[in-house]
């Protein structure tokens, strides 16, 4: 592609498609937004970030639960998400999907409610409650209203505290999540996402899957869940967020109350994710079997959250979208899902997916778009358009309070801290034609594909040429 027709992707000063994916583990965390908008101004932007500073506090318990609280005044609606850090760093391929049975199953019963009377009371108060885990931390959310909020409350922290784990329920949950693992299997698009992360991945914790595997899940009793359950009990490990019409003191009440006894058991890992081993070889595995069409997953190394160029990063992936977008799928018909998304793990990583019938060719014009951005420096102006459409995007995705609170925990566990969040948007508007040519070059490469489809198709020298 020349680069005098590179403005032309983005007539209007912003991509047609604008696609901004960032990894939460719950409500709303994905999203895909398609219709262009207009840019926020950057004063405006600037005066929401201070009334958001405004509003948000801290607060550290004695034995070492933190909460971060974000009062807002604007609807009735409170977010509460409880987040257990550690991940897969605390399990081994034998007891891997342990913690995320456990709060799975947490939400099931406890001593003093069981599952039909919380069935009962969520469903009456409108209160959802979720659990999840990834592979820096594991999460139990709860959505409420305001008048809600204390019973809610309280059911929320006996799942915690107090949960039941009867062999009856943990074998139904532990049944469900092994069937949802083995339709995963059956996935084209799991499997080679799987395999993918496995080559990247390759002697480093995040190998193990936070769900699990049906062989690990298999093996998990009772007495497992329990002495897990008591090593989730620590105050160390404990991040509460929230976000909603709350006075700051009354949810730090709520938060010394149920938490404050907690005691520190040392468990929260305290040493660096070791670094990717082996990633910095471009692999290629590829699973044949004759499918509709061929299914492709690559995955590469990428700057974690905390990182000077993760602002510039997010940035490039953005018009990389865009540039897979109109030159695989608009102009050429490869494909109609081409598409690449940063994640924001402690151990980051980023992928390329595209299911085509001509793979070769389709990673070939995909490898183009990455050479132009590589080679060639966008013009000032034209990308300042796009940061403009970009974080408008990224605005509008806080619009909840549970997106706020997903975001600030996001900051708080993998950014440096909460407050950093309050400034990311100013420094993402700094980012220069120079920082996006710089960054593509430094982490677009040794890019580890896996792939299902017939052999004859693929060239194994291209997908292990960059």
């Amino acid at each position: 592609m020349e680069l005098k027709n590179f403005s032309k992707l983005f007539p209007h000063g912003r991509p047609p498609v604008t696609r901004f994916v960032s990894r939460l583990f719950l409500i709303g965390c994905l999203a895909s937004l398609v219709a262009p908008v207009q840019a926020i101004g950057l004063e405006t932007q600037a005066a929401s970030t201070a009334s958001s500073a405004d509003a948000t506090t801290e607060h550290v318990l004695p034995n070492g639960v933190k909460m971060v609280h974000r009062e807002v005044r604007g609807n009735d609606v409170v977010a509460i998400q409880l987040y257990f850090r550690g991940g897969v760093r605390l399990l081994s391929e034998q007891t891997a999907g342990t913690e995320n049975l456990l709060l799975e199953v947490a939400t099931q019963g406890t001593r003093r409610y069981p599952k039909s009377q919380i069935n009962r009371e969520l469903s009456r108060m409108g209160t959802v409650v979720e659990a999840a885990s990834g592979y820096d931390f594991s999460i139990l959310a709860m959505r409420c209203v305001r008048s809600n909020f204390d019973r809610s409350w309280e059911i929320l922290s006996e799942m915690v505290l107090h949960p039941l784990l009867e062999e009856k329920e943990i074998s139904l949950v532990r049944d469900r999540l092994i069937s949802g693992l083995r339709q995963q299997e059956d996935s084209p698009e799991s499997a080679v996402a799987l395999l993918a992360g496995q080559l990247f991945y390759q002697g480093h914790p995040y190998r193990s899957a936070p769900v699990g595997t049906i062989d690990s899940l298999s093996r998990l009793t009772v007495a497992d869940l329990k002495a897990h359950h008591a090593r989730l009990l620590d105050g160390d490990r404990l991040l509460v967020v929230t976000v909603g019409s709350l006075p700051a003191e009354e949810m730090r009440r709520k938060v010394t109350a149920s938490f404050g006894r907690l005691v520190r058991q040392g468990v929260r890992p305290t040493l660096p994710l070791p670094s990717q081993t082996g990633t910095g070889t471009p692999r290629f595995q590829l699973i044949d079997k004759s499918v509709a069409t061929n299914y492709i997953h690559g995955t590469f190394a990428a700057p974690p959250l905390s990182h000077p160029d993760y602002p510039a990063f997010s940035v490039t992936i953005n018009i990389l979208q865009q540039l897979f977008f109109q030159e695989v799928r608009v102009k050429r018909n490869l494909s109609y899902g081409a598409d690449v998304t940063l994640l924001s793990h402690a151990a980051n990583s980023a992928y390329v997916t595209v299911t085509t019938p001509r793979p070769n060719e389709t990673l070939r014009v995909m490898f183009d778009q990455i050479d132009f951005l590589q080679r060639q420096q966008i013009p000032k102006e034209p990308l300042r358009a796009i940061i403009g459409g970009f974080l408008t995007q990224y605005y509008k995705k806080l619009e909840t309070n549970d997106a706020q609170a997903a975001r600030l925990a996001e900051y708080e566990l993998q950014g440096g801290g909460w407050r950093r969040l309050l400034t990311w948007m100013e420094v993402t508007a700094q980012v220069t034609p120079e920082d996006i040519q710089r960054v593509s070059r430094a982490y677009l490469r040794d890019f580890h594909f896996a792939a299902m489809g017939q052999a004859t198709q693929f060239n194994p020298d291209l997908f292990q040429s960059r």
